[in-house]
């Protein structure tokens, strides 16, 4: 998938538009296998290295266009 196609995918998972939890699973899935960051759609969500004790959970709200730029540009590390 392209950027431009990953962010409309993107715009559909965060706005759930989807009919069901499985459709949503779906989604998620087809996302994830379109990119090559092992985060994928949850970083949606949640930002990277996040922990639920000490981070401010409110304070995240970046656009889809910014978390797809930010999967687009994972690279993987090659051993």
């Amino acid at each position: 998938m392209n950027r431009d196609e990953l962010i409309a995918l993107g715009k559909r998972i965060v706005n759930c538009e989807a009919d069901s939890e499985e459709e949503l699973n779906a989604l998620c899935l087809l996302f994830n296998e379109n990119v090559l960051d092992p985060a994928g759609c949850s970083r949606f969500y949640y930002p990277e290295n996040f922990n639920s004790r000490r981070d401010d959970l409110s304070k995240y709200n970046p656009t889809v266009e910014e978390v797809v730029d930010h999967l687009l540009a994972y690279k993987p590390i090659r051993l």
